[in-house]
């Protein structure tokens, strides 16, 4: 004699790369992405019902951008040309330092607003692992990541911000893995 048993189980749940778990992950805070794929000059960050607009300043111009939401706006540069370890972020209220931790250590950074006292680590979550980045300042951490696997113009960002958190935190914040990988995509960084 034969027994059969079924036994009903949930549809696999969606979003993200899950794994074929259970686990949902939540809806991005903020999308980072190029206007057209694979513009790498042409960026937009979505954040609630903002658009920053991140575009370079001329044509394939690596090492200067220009960040414009509305009335904001703020300059994104290279301290010297073609410096890539060295970028300041600066407009009327704030002067934001981004550099790599170590001389041409792509996947460790250090963002400072010395003249408010703010610091953040971004980093990538593991050594070389490009398409997915971890943000810690004193209070919260922010996850960044590509959309999917080596999708290197579509970004999402999981975590909240602190409230207090200017607009030129989070472009600052958000260019870094941007930056890194436009820069490996045009193969001035390896």
């Amino acid at each position: 004699m034969l027994f059969i048993s079924c036994v009903k189980e949930d549809p696999a749940t969606t979003g993200g790369n899950n794994g074929g778990g259970n686990f949902v992950y939540p809806t991005p805070t903020m999308d980072v992405a190029t206007s057209f794929s694979e513009d790498w000059d042409n960026w937009r960050i979505y954040y609630g019902d903002s658009t920053i607009q991140l575009t370079t300043s001329f044509s394939e111009d690596w090492d200067n951008w220009d960040a414009n939401f509305q009335s904001w706006s703020a300059d994104i540069y290279t301290n010297f040309s073609e410096d890539w370890d060295n970028w300041k972020l600066s407009n009327g209220n704030y002067t934001i330092s981004m550099q790599t931790s170590f001389s041409e250590d792509w996947d460790n950074w250090d963002i400072n607003d010395n003249a408010n006292g703010w610091h953040a680590d971004v980093t990538t979550s593991f050594s070389e692992d490009w398409d997915n980045w971890d943000v810690y300042d004193d209070s919260s951490i922010v996850d960044i990541q590509t959309s999917f696997s080596e999708d290197w113009d579509n970004w999402d960002v999981y975590g909240e911000f602190p409230a207090t958190y200017p607009f030129e935190y989070k472009v600052a914040i958000v260019f870094v893995p941007v930056i890194v990988n436009v820069l490996r995509q045009q193969n001035i960084i390896q």
